[in-house]
């Protein structure tokens, strides 16, 4: 059974017989498998028909659903793009980890301190709530999500490929030791993607390896190379014999390096950003995220939000 109810944050006037979301940031809850799961939706003012919905995925571990917060995190940004570009965004809360911190279970096999909850049930059932009851296709639905978040933008893409037009993805690794099932013998339906990868990232080694392994356990699972998850994403699409075009952008000079944006074209294209020595922060040009042993250096040469929205939008 499925069932919604919403509360205002900051909503300001509605309009339920074209959109049943107010306008601002609405809490809303969907019951999955008994269990009621948390969603946010941001509508922005002035917006009579929906063009695009993004949904967002927050990182393992962390803020969760604070990312929303304008100025918090720089996945809050996709709601200031939404005000001039007029699209919906759905930031989803994922089910709680070994410490009680809101995760997600993604297609790790061995990551024994990460999230038990069927969060791919619950994606999957908000998806299709959404694409009913705001009367769109799989044409106009987007994923999107950071670290944790990102290895669970690859899993929905492995299992549901179908019920979303494209991905993008900021610091994640495909896993090492994948969970049997579609996470092993995925969907092998092209899907378009961006990828955004720190080449210094502490948190999901570039080169592979032990996720967040600050402690030394391994206990958050292994991750294969960024090299070698681009070139699963390269052959799924069909762009292995393409060459990329290349643009290098360095608008912050103090920051720990510049960015190159690879550009794969095709009909399932693929956008690559290798932020060099960056860390695992999502690359923000408005909002920081101060360095640490754990994260890194943030890239602040591109805005992750306006990145990902250009390329959702030249899909369309």
């Amino acid at each position: 059974m499925v069932s919604c109810k919403k509360g205002n944050i900051d909503a300001t006037s509605t309009n339920p017989a074209v959109i049943p979301y107010q306008e601002g940031l609405t809490i809303n809850f969907i019951t999955v498998n008994t269990i009621n799961r948390k969603y946010l939706v941001y509508r922005p003012v002035g917006m009579t028909n929906v063009n695009a919905v993004v949904t967002v995925l927050h990182g393992g571990g962390g803020l969760g659903l604070d990312v929303a917060q304008l100025g918090t995190h720089p996945l809050s940004v996709f709601r200031t793009n939404a005000d001039k570009e007029k699209f919906l965004v759905v930031y989803p809360e994922g089910s709680s980890d070994s410490q009680g911190n809101p995760g997600w279970n993604d297609c790790r096999s061995d990551d024994i301190a990460g999230s038990k909850g069927d969060d791919i049930t619950f994606l999957k059932q908000l998806n299709a709530k959404l694409a009913s009851e705001l009367s769109i296709n799989a044409s106009k639905m987007f994923l999107t999500g950071t670290s944790n978040g990102a290895l669970m933008t690859y899993s929905y893409a492995f299992h549901f490929p179908e019920t979303i037009k494209a991905i993008a993805v900021s610091s994640g690794n495909l896993p090492e030791f994948p969970e049997s099932g579609m996470c092993t013998n995925s969907s092998a339906l092209p899907v378009p993607i961006m990828l955004t990868y720190g080449t210094s990232d502490p948190a999901m080694p570039p080169n592979g390896g032990c996720v967040a392994n600050l402690g030394g356990a391994c206990n958050r699972g292994k991750v294969i190379s960024q090299t070698a998850t681009i070139n699963y994403w390269l052959q799924r699409n069909g762009l292995q014999s393409v060459n990329p075009t290349i643009t290098t952008l360095d608008i912050n000079t103090t920051d720990a390096g510049n960015a190159e944006k690879r550009v794969y074209n095709g009909s399932q294209p693929l956008v690559c950003f290798v932020l060099n020595n960056a860390g695992h922060a999502v690359p923000s040009k408005t909002v920081y995220t101060s360095s640490s042993p754990a994260s890194g250096v943030q890239n602040r040469d591109i805005e992750y939000a306006e990145e990902v929205w250009n390329f959702f939008k030249s899909l369309k």
